[in-house]
């Protein structure tokens, strides 16, 4: 069986307001769609919404109730504020030869969780709301989802995870799940069922009445062992999955508490600004107070400033007449010793005689000096001059305005921390130490829970190997004995054929398909490597611990590069291994490598996943100009994520080829 997307349509999921019906239909010859958009325009948007259509969680290892708290978020908001309500994504898909289309809606229009639901559909039949999933389960297992819908972050943690003891764990339950293993378990068990009933008949058929209330009394206690067992792993199944769901919870709750804990140490920080500038505070206040206690007169400083404008005004006036006086008396004084006779007292010549003229001059150069005494009035006041330039005080004033200025910056700064530190408060008033402390109480218990429940299924499986055992046991003594009634024998003998042929094909398809997949992941990781001579290959254990073994043995340590491609090779084994196919959906898959791992993932890795790829990029792994170049024909639907109107909260979707 194999599903392929044929389209999809988003309405306010995300940035996408209206994207009707998106082509994703490819050919055989060119299966690979490309869809570049850079980072935070919403290729993680997109791949979440193919997620949340199919599972009803747009995230990995959530489930739909796991994911309706936060699903609100994923509301466009301008639609929301608009007064919408609805967001919906629908995914067109053929499978089994049959066209489907899924439909899924949540109406967000409270503070409380969306109200969800879906609609499927196959050719014009309407399938039942409460079999959607199972449907869609059957096609594309969530289990085994990640194998088909993985992005970036997951491809980063997947050779890690096969390399944890608790993760692989659970990892290997999701590669077996690929692999089909989990169903032929299931048969196995439903033929010992069959095989413990078709004994009791020929235990009761039996003529030996003793030996026949023995047999009754030994099939009673196995069925009753059977039963028992059952009813534990049945147990055991759904309190261990309740523990997981609970840990999830518990570690989103911490991943809370983590970020609370960013804040507190941003509470503290806060703190000690706030009280660092209310000292500061304080002391540019103080120094502003001494300022004015020592500048008492600065505010009159413009008035002081304008009273000594105008006496310098007068003592230049004053010092201009004095000037005008001293060069009239020089005159006189000249005049006059020309008259007595004697010589210049500039030159030292000898003056000539005096006469009618020169007398006329001095009469009238002691006129005039007469007159410019009258006219002086009084002389310049400099003492005056001095005393108010003594009192202006331009250095007071603006050193005032610097403390000013400062103490501004100082209140506006603390202001935006004091509004910054209540936001913080109010994030952390209902979490206190203890709380936090219980939380990762909570996650050690439930991790250890969960590791009981896994060894409690561990031995229930052991059990049932050994009743199992004991049936066979049983079987051949009652074949011994006989039942008188040839039929029951050998109905007895049949089931007992089949229920060791189904253990033994379990144990060999078990190991052939992990050899397989070891032989597969080899071939495809020394493909897309640099230098596959340095290299011996990968190794799979049986509890799937993987290995990259060189030329030195294994156990090779390796860069993020080189352990991503170990993961797409592994991934791409088991794609090709699984009982069921589907399309690839890769969000940024290619970040960590360089140009030449990436020609070498998209030329030998695409290829090898089947009838679809689905590729998410950014032009930091492949521009568009790249892609054509490398893939060439290989493409079948390009397209190009942008903003039509420079609105982070608004994107669409528009074909490049």
């Amino acid at each position: 069986m194999t599903l392929r997307f044929e389209g999809v349509s988003l309405k306010n999921f995300g940035p996408y307001r209206e994207i009707d019906d998106l082509s994703l239909s490819t050919e055989p010859e060119s299966p690979v769609v490309v869809i570049h958009g850079e980072n935070t325009l919403g290729k993680t948007s997109l791949f979440r919404a193919l997620r949340w259509c199919l599972y009803g969680a747009p995230e990995a290892g959530k489930t739909a109730t796991d994911s309706a708290r936060g699903l609100s978020q994923y509301m466009n908001r301008p639609a929301r504020a608009e007064g919408e309500t609805d967001m919906q994504v629908g995914i067109s898909f053929s499978a089994n030869g049959a066209q489907y289309r899924l439909t899924r809606t949540a109406t967000v229009d409270g503070e409380g969780a969306p109200r969800v639901t879906a609609d499927l559909r196959i050719g014009a039949d309407v399938v039942q709301p409460a079999s959607i999933d199972a449907e869609i389960g059957r096609l594309l297992h969530p289990q085994i989802s990640e194998f088909f819908l993985f992005d970036g972050e997951l491809l980063r943690d997947f050779y890690d995870r096969l390399n944890s003891d608790r993760e692989r764990e659970l990892l290997r339950n999701s590669i077996e799940s690929v692999l089909g293993i989990p169903a032929l378990q299931r048969a196995s068990r439903d033929i010992g069922v069959m095989r413990g009933d078709v004994m009791t008949r020929q235990a009761k058929a039996m003529k030996n009445e003793r030996e026949a209330e023995n047999a009754k009394r030994q099939l009673r206690e196995l069925r009753s062992r059977q039963e028992s067992l059952e009813k534990d792993r049945s147990d055991i199944t759904s309190s261990l999955r309740k523990a997981e769901l609970d840990l999830e919870d518990v570690r989103e709750r911490i991943a809370a508490v983590d970020d609370l804990k960013a804040d507190a140490r941003e509470m503290e920080g806060l703190e000690a600004q706030i009280r660092g500038a209310e000292a500061e505070e304080k002391a540019l206040r103080e120094e502003m107070r001494g300022l004015l206690a020592r500048g008492w007169l600065a505010p009159a400083s413009s008035r002081l400033t304008e009273a000594l404008l105008g006496v310098q005004t007068k003592n230049d006036a004053a010092q201009h007449k004095q000037s005008e006086i001293q060069t009239a008396r020089d005159r006189v004084d000249l005049l006059q010793k020309q008259i007595k006779g004697g010589t210049c007292p500039r030159c030292h010549q000898e003056l000539p005689p005096p006469d009618a003229a020169t007398q006329q001059d001095l009469a009238d150069a002691e006129e005039e000096l007469q007159g410019l005494r009258d006219a002086s009035g009084d002389g310049p006041d400099l003492g005056l001059e001095r005393r108010i330039q003594g009192l202006i005080d331009t250095q007071t004033v603006n050193a005032y305005r610097d403390k000013q200025t400062q103490l501004n910056k100082v209140v506006t700064a603390q202001y935006e921390r004091s509004r910054r530190l209540g936001t913080v408060k109010d994030r952390l008033k209902d979490n206190d130490a203890a709380a936090i402390r219980q939380l990762g109480n909570e996650q050690d218990r439930l991790e250890h829970a969960i590791e009981s429940y896994e060894a409690h299924l561990r031995r229930v499986t052991d059990d049932e190997t050994k009743v199992s055992a004991e049936q066979n046991k049983l079987a051949g003594v009652l074949r011994k004995l006989g039942s008188g009634q040839p039929a029951l024998a050998s109905e007895t003998f049949f089931f007992e054929y089949v229920s060791d042929l189904v253990t033994r094909t379990i144990d060999r398809y078990q190991e052939r398909t992990r050899a397989d997949v070891e032989t597969t992941a080899t071939s495809m990781f020394m493909k897309l490597i640099r230098d596959p001579e340095s290299y011996e290959g990968i190794t799979i254990g049986r509890d799937y611990r993987v290995d990259l073994v060189g030329k030195r043995g294994p156990s090779m340590k390796t860069s993020e590069g080189g352990r991503q491609l170990i993961a797409l090779s592994l991934i791409g084994a088991l794609k090709r291994a699984a009982v069921r196919g589907g399309p690839v959906v890769l969000d940024s898959p290619l970040a960590r490598l360089d140009l030449e791992h990436r020609e070498n993932v998209l030329n030998s890795w695409v290829p090898e996943l089947g009838s679809q790829a689905i590729l998410l990029v950014q032009s930091g792994e492949l521009t568009e100009s790249q892609a054509r170049t490398i893939m060439g024909n290989r493409i079948g639907q390009a397209y190009r994520i942008h903003r039509p109107n420079n609105d982070p909260e608004e994107a669409t979707i528009e074909r490049t080829q």
